[in-house]
């Protein structure tokens, strides 16, 4: 079975400008957990997740002065880890929230790969290309789906 036997379509997605009010609006309206940020080819380029909002709302972990002192001479990837945990602290946009790049399988993968990578990323979904563009998106709840389908016949 391939990721395309399965996977949801029509995908509700945002774009670059689109709020956090709104974006945080339609994941609850649409109950889902997260949503693809798209470009107007269908060109995927990050996900806005419930856990990035939840960054945002829960003030996360500033380091200290004498922290950022240190990573001056010692850790050039924590300066890196800084600046995101700022940009999405002040984000107003689902461009300036999302995590980048979203996690993505073709429709021609194979379930199990796509299960997979469900897992190894401990994530709540993978979206689905079709020759590099948005074509449908495969959850957790679709594999559940499929399980329970399968206990049935």
């Amino acid at each position: 079975m391939l990721a395309k036997d399965i996977m949801k379509t029509p995908v509700i997605t945002v774009s670059l400008e689109t709020t956090i009010e709104e974006t945080a609006k339609l994941l609850r309206h649409n109950r889902i957990s997260g949503v693809p940020v798209v470009d107007g080819d269908g060109n995927i380029l990050g996900v806005v997740s419930e856990m990035d909002m939840m960054r945002k709302a829960i003030r996360p972990d500033a380091p200290s002065i004498w922290k950022l002192f240190l990573w001056e001479f010692t850790d050039i990837k924590a300066h890196y880890e800084y600046d995101d945990i700022q940009r999405r602290c002040l984000a107003l946009t689902a461009g300036e929230i999302m995590t980048s790049p979203a996690i993505c399988a073709d429709e021609n993968d194979d379930l199990k790969k796509v299960g997979e990578t469900i897992f190894d990323h401990r994530i709540k979904r993978v979206f689905i290309t079709r020759q590099g563009k948005l074509a449908g998106v495969v959850s957790r709840s679709s594999f559940m789906k499929l399980l329970l389908k399968n206990k049935e016949a």
